[in-house]
């Protein structure tokens, strides 16, 4: 895949860089011979296209200057200033392991397939992501004329292990059209790094299978393994990975930012004493004692052929990314990056970029598609089935206004609310319009700490004494736990319910079923989840906050149906108890950072509490993303 790293600017940041990733020519590897560095990109043609890649050279290419003259392209760098990126393109372990043991006519081979991906997936990294930053604050977003950079392969991983990649170093500069050399915009580099990833990979996987016939296993993730090469070989050959692990475990973390601070703090020299002939024959005989000898390795190799994406393979993908499982499985749009990920992954055979790139746009243009507004510059996209679940979704809710559907008795409101003398003037008023409006669905925007549970609560009691069944559901098993627990609510997930609503369990007629966490729900099990209701002539109570987490599938409806039916608010934050806590978590909500309140610690200095990156703006999104129903009404 493709990973990307910021390299800072200082005094010795060329040496630095290349002592760490590309010290001496013999790290430098390419069947039985070495590979020096090479210039890539097309902002290098013209300015170091006849000249070595040397350390003084990539020390000129990080401080901003002509890595041939010297001459400086942009202002000098400030140190700890972002001086370039480190876009490294890593072979699967499995192409990886018959690099390092196999024939040396098929080891040229995979290297020059290997470099083949590499300069495609460039190319398509310096057609859309190579963009300049000029103006205040970097505000005025230009094209580039292409990347300043310098590609290192390299062999092995820091533990030894064979590990064929590539380290693309690239300069913090472009070339706008007018000549004048500025800063790269890093947020397209971040934007297209994973899309670029899943391309090296299908044009990697293209070139093996055509030149080697080799088959691949099912593409996961952008990525595939050879088969014929056992699992056990490739997980005795990620020592790094194992070792990065380790450490994670140790520490008790999981996320992608402590992996990061792993493979820091795990990383060591790579040994340049050991000699390649004595090398390879060490990854031989470790492949041999796990299970792939040199006869096992030939095997590997002639197995199949090369399959195209062809105009049926693409109908047929067509046809799946439209569908449920597709492009709108997790989210309501998705953008032409979305779509040459898919088509990429789509290729088990692997295919060129120009073919992944003309299917992409072949399917952007089907009548299926409709194009939505651009959102930070990029189109986005949904699909007209989306589309009809979602508006079939606003129009029953707005047909089953005043259906006298999950009416509680007044008494029994009353005594609900007697019982419960704690309750705010919001959380009463809640209890009575839940159980007295008759509307078939109603939607509860409370966000968390402003007690809905106990409100919930006396709902529940309220409908029980007059009779009216209460189910309820959620996303984990944990929220519906706490149904369970604290509001005394029959609960389950909502996958649970789903399951059983599918293969013919319907609701009891006249329940109420409570959605909790329904900010998160897609707008599939919404939409299931309220024809279920209708069928039964059941209320549908939806409860979430729609600013606090986005779905977790294709969703917006929670928003779009607020908008519709009007929304039963709870804002007094009931858990909190000191008022900068309360105003900090409404700060949060809303993402105004700026807003939040500052507190006093033991010592007297000033601090801020610590929040979490916001999500932007959410007039009309949820969780970052454009709600197609939002638009499309």
């Amino acid at each position: 895949m493709l990973t990307i790293g910021k390299l800072a600017a200082g005094p010795t940041a060329g040496r630095y860089y290349v002592e760490q990733v590309a010290q001496g020519r013999e790290d430098y590897y390419a069947g039985e011979g070495e590979a020096p560095g090479a210039w890539v990109g097309s902002g290098a043609k013209s300015l170091a296209r006849s000249h070595e890649v040397t350390e003084s050279g990539i020390g000129r290419l990080l401080d901003a200057r002509d890595p041939g003259t010297g001459e400086p392209l942009r202002r000098p760098l400030a140190s700890g200033a972002v001086a370039g990126f480190d876009l490294t393109f890593r072979a699967p372990k499995s192409v990886s392991v018959l690099f390092a043991i196999a024939e040396p006519d098929v080891v040229r081979e995979i290297v020059r397939s290997h470099e083949a991906a590499v300069a495609e997936a460039l190319d398509y990294m310096e057609r859309a992501a190579c963009r300049a930053r000029r103006g205040r604050g970097g505000a005025v977003v230009v094209e580039g004329r292409g990347f300043l950079a310098a590609a290192f392969r390299h062999r092995s991983s820091r533990a030894g292990d064979p590990l064929l990649h590539t380290h693309v170093v690239v300069a913090n500069a472009t070339q706008g059209t007018d000549g004048r050399w500025t800063a790269l915009d890093g947020r397209m580099l971040y934007r297209h790094s994973k899309t670029a990833g899943y391309l090296y990979q299908a044009v990697l996987r293209a070139e093996l299978s055509k030149q080697l016939r080799v088959r691949w296993h099912p593409v996961e993730r952008g990525t595939a393994d050879v088969v014929g090469v056992p699992r056990g070989v490739i997980e005795h050959f990620s020592r790094r990975r194992a070792e990065i692990l380790e450490h994670m475990a140790e520490r008790g973390e999981r996320s992608a930012r402590a992996a990061q601070v792993a493979t820091l703090e795990t990383r060591r020299r790579k040994d340049y004493r050991v000699p390649v002939d004595r090398l390879r024959a060490e990854w031989r005989a470790r492949a041999a004692e796990h299970g792939l000898d040199r006869r096992d390795v030939r095997r590997v190799f002639g197995r199949a052929a090369h399959r195209a994406l062809d105009g049926d393979r693409f109908e047929r993908s067509a046809r799946a990314l439209e569908g449920s499982d597709g492009l709108t499985r997790e989210r309501s749009t998705f953008t032409r990056r979305d779509v040459v990920q898919a088509f990429a992954e789509a290729a088990r055979d692997g295919a060129q970029v120009r073919v992944v790139e003309a299917h992409s746009a072949a399917f952007l243009a089907r009548q299926d598609v409709i194009e939505l507004e651009a959102e930070r510059g990029e189109p986005r996209y949904t699909t007209r089935g989306l589309l009809r679940i979602e508006r079939e979704l606003l129009d029953g809710a707005r047909a089953r206004r005043e259906r006298s559907a999950g009416l509680a008795g007044k008494h029994a409101v009353e005594a609900a609310l007697g019982a419960r003398p704690t309750l705010s003037d919001e959380q009463r008023g809640l209890v009575d319009t839940l159980t007295r409006s008759g509307d078939g669905v109603q939607v509860v925007r409370a966000a968390a700490g402003t007690g809905k549970t106990f409100a919930l609560d006396g709902a529940r009691e309220a409908w029980q004494c007059s009779g009216v069944a209460v189910l309820g559901c959620a996303l984990s098993a944990r929220a519906a736990c706490e149904m369970r627990d604290q509001a005394g609510i029959d609960a389950t997930t909502i996958a649970r319910l789903r399951h059983g609503l599918d293969h013919g369990v319907a609701l009891s007629p006249g329940t109420v079923l409570i959605v909790d966490e329904a900010g998160m729900v897609g707008t599939r099990d919404l939409a299931a989840l309220a024809e279920a209701a209708r069928r039964a002539d059941a209320k549908l109570v939806l409860v979430g906050d729609d600013r606090q987490l986005p779905e977790i599938a294709a969703g917006g409806a929670f928003r779009a149906l607020a908008e519709l039916l009007g929304a039963i608010e709870l804002h007094d934050v009931r858990r909190q108890r000191e008022g900068w806590d309360r105003e900090a978590l409404a700060a949060l909500r809303a993402g105004d950072v700026g807003r939040l309140p500052a507190t006093t610690t033991s010592t007297g200095a000033s601090s801020r509490p610590q929040a979490p990156k916001p999500r932007g703006r959410r007039s009309s999104r949820t969780g970052g993303r454009r709600t197609s129903a939002a638009i499309g009404r």
